[in-house]
Order: structure tokens, then sequence, then C-alpha cells
């Protein structure tokens, strides 16, 4: 199962996940898919932004202030306007940054609120949110590693098989390049058999995805000793994982679970426009009916969730942002670089953005998945449905005959 543990009932929708990987969705599946999503896209800001305030103001003082920025180029214009120190690799990183702001992916879609001191203000750390196209891809490339690593050990046992046959040790094995193609066609032929006969997912273990909430603050010694201070004292927060980065990047990332304050979220139901833009996504039901959902919606839910938390100096900030680790560039990477991308690998990233895109529209009935894993499709199949979402009955872009 897939658990995005920022997410508010992160179990059921890792089931209803589950279940369009396997093609057997129940009726409204559809429905609380969408509510799920949206319903924690409002829930997510609300909580985070309260843990980054008060994570902020124990750590820097009351004199911090805050602001909403929506692309990257905003974020980077910050950080490099007010340095913290320098020294000659800042001095070159600012400098080319200046002087090539094109090379650094400003337009990027950006959901933050940063964090400054000082006049003129200079970036203290952010609290950032992942897009869904993001969580989307993130989803598919954890259910993809998994089959990746299933069918490589379904190609094991059929090379076992063949050295047993042939009444010689596996190790002593010698197999042309063309049957080891057929044999890995083979072992993904069985794990689509697994999905197809709804026995892959009651056997996947738990993957959680715990970084759609992230929160950076950018530290000294003495300032990273207090934060480390303030999680330790803070209620109802444990540490579940913690990782020092060292080498193109240098920082302390740590996974916390948070219980949160249910009756102060309950206090903050959605607003008019909130409840608008819910009801445009195709969420149910008016402003009260909303209202009464997102009560239960939080009144029902264990309340626990997972968000990661990283502090690094000024200089790997920049690195992170204009450097040597610029986050888009980790990205592209991974979307370029990906081990495996057959039929099945494609059909799972397809079926990720889909089902994502769909809890995003106005429609309101998802009906079957019309993306198989069984299936063959081109990618402007899946260019075709995404714009049935967005603009039903509209026909397909480009010029048709």
């Amino acid at each position: 199962m897939i658990l995005l543990g920022s997410f508010l009932h992160h179990e059921a929708l890792a089931e209803i996940l589950g279940r369009a990987l396997e093609d057997r969705m129940r009726p409204g599946d559809g429905r609380r898919l969408k509510l799920i999503v949206n319903l924690n896209s409002y829930v997510v800001r609300l909580y985070a932004d309260w843990f980054a305030e008060r994570l902020f103001r124990n750590v820097l003082g009351e004199g911090v202030q805050s602001r909403r920025v929506h692309t990257k180029g905003a974020l980077k214009d910050l950080i490099v306007a007010n340095p913290h120190y320098t020294d000659e690799r800042i001095r070159e990183l600012i400098a080319r940054y200046r002087r090539f702001p094109e090379d650094y992916y400003r337009e990027t879609p950006y959901e933050g609120l940063i964090f400054t001191t000082g006049d003129p203000p200079r970036d203290a750390g952010s609290r950032r949110i992942k897009r869904i196209r993001r969580i989307a891809e993130k989803c598919a490339r954890r259910l993809i590693d998994y089959m990746l690593e299933q069918i490589r050990r379904r190609a094991d046992e059929l090379a076992g098989e063949r050295a047993l046959r042939r009444g010689i040790p596996k190790d002593q094995l010698i197999t042309p390049h063309e049957e080891m193609v057929a044999e890995f066609a083979h072992a993904e032929r069985r794990v689509l058999k697994a999905i197809r006969d709804g026995l892959f997912v009651a056997a996947m273990p738990h993957f959680y995805i715990d970084d759609i909430v992230g929160i950076r603050v950018v530290t000294t010694p003495a300032s990273a000793q207090r934060v480390d201070d303030y999680l330790v004292s803070c209620a109802d927060l444990s540490i579940v994982d913690q990782k020092q980065f060292t080498g193109e990047f240098s920082g302390s990332n740590r996974v916390v679970a948070w219980r949160l304050p249910k009756d102060e979220l309950c206090a903050h139901p959605p607003d008019e426009s909130v409840c608008k833009m819910l009801m445009a996504r195709g969420v149910e039901g008016g402003p009260a009916e909303i209202a009464a959902a997102y009560d239960e919606f939080i009144r029902t839910d264990p309340g626990h969730v997972r968000f990661e938390i990283l502090t690094l100096d000024y200089g790997q900030l920049l690195e992170s942002e204009v450097g040597r680790s610029m986050h888009e560039e980790h990205i592209r990477a991974q979307r370029e670089k990906t081990e495996y991308s057959g039929r099945l690998a494609q059909n799972v990233e397809s079926l990720m953005i889909y089902l994502f895109a769909f809890a995003g529209s106005a429609l309101t009935d998802l009906g079957a998945p019309r993306i198989k894993l069984r299936g063959t499709y081109l990618p402007e199949y899946l260019e075709g449905l995404l714009q049935e979402l967005y603009a039903p009955g509209a026909p397909p872009m480009g010029l048709t005959f």
C-alpha cells in the first residue's frame, strides 16, 4: 500500500488506489477519492502553516515574518538577495544566477510559505506542499520500484527452474541476451497475472511517502540546537526517522509524526471561497454539506500525520536552489533516468496521474478506470483522457481530418 503520510485518511486512499491498480473499483470510489484528495488540499495547508509558524517563532523569535510565494523564482530571488554570509562559492553562485536567471526553472509552480527575518528581509526557511502532479509521480515511482523488484525475483525463479532442468547450479547458467529479455517479459506477465487476480496489492508492504509537506529551516549551529530542543519538547510529536545528508548536499532531515489538534481544525471549516473551489472540483453538496463533511473527515481520522523537517546552513540552501544539488535538476533526472520503463511502468504512472487529475476536475463520476495495467497505450491516449477531464466533450487537440 502507498500511504501518503501527510494526508488524513491515507489508508482509505491507499485502498482506493490499490483497487484501481487491480481494476476492481467499487461504486463510490471515485467520489471518495475526490473527497479525500480535495479536503486534504485544505487541511494539509492549514495544519502545516500552524506547525511551521510555531516552529519558526520558537526558534527565531517573534520578529520572524511570513509570506506566500507561488513560483520558485520568487523563492530563489529572496535567497540570493540578502546572503547570511559570503565566500567565494556563494559569490560565484549568486553572480551566475543574476547573470543567467533563465537557467534556474524560475517559473516552476511552488506552494510555499516563506519565513524571513530582518530588514531587508533574509530567508530563514519555508514550508512547501507538493503539487498533485508530483504526488502522483511519487506514488507511481514507488509502485514501479516495487514491481521491478517482483519482476526480477520472478525472473530469477525462472532462471533457477531452467538451471534445475539442465542439472547445473544457477550461478553457472549462461543465458543469451535474447533469452534474458524473454524471461524478463515472462516475469512481467506473472506480475500482471497477480495484479489481474487481485493478489498483488494484498501482498504489498506499506510504503510511506512522507515528503508531501516539507519544512526547511536555515540554521546556524546555535539555531539548529534550538530546532532540536523544540522538536523534543513539542507535545504530540515524535521523530520516526532521521538522516544526515553528505556529499553534494548536506543537511539533517527528520520525518516526524504529529498528532493533529482536531478541535482546532474543526473550528476552522472551509470558508465560502474554499467551498466554491471544492465545488468547482466536483465535491458534492453546498457549503453546509461540505462543512459537515469536513467535520466528519477530521473526527473520523486517527489524526496522525507525517512530514519532513530539513535543517541546513545558508551555503547548502544556495546549493539546493541554484547550485550543484538544484532540486529541479534532481526531478528531471528522476523522470529521465528510470531503471524500468516498460509497458507496466508506463501504465502505472499514467493511471496515478489520471486518478489524481480526476480528483481536481469538475467531473463527479470516475466510472471504471480507462487505463488498465495490462493494456497498451501511446502517450496521446493519456493526453486525451486528461483533456476530457478538464474540457468534457471537447475534440482532441491538434488538427483532425
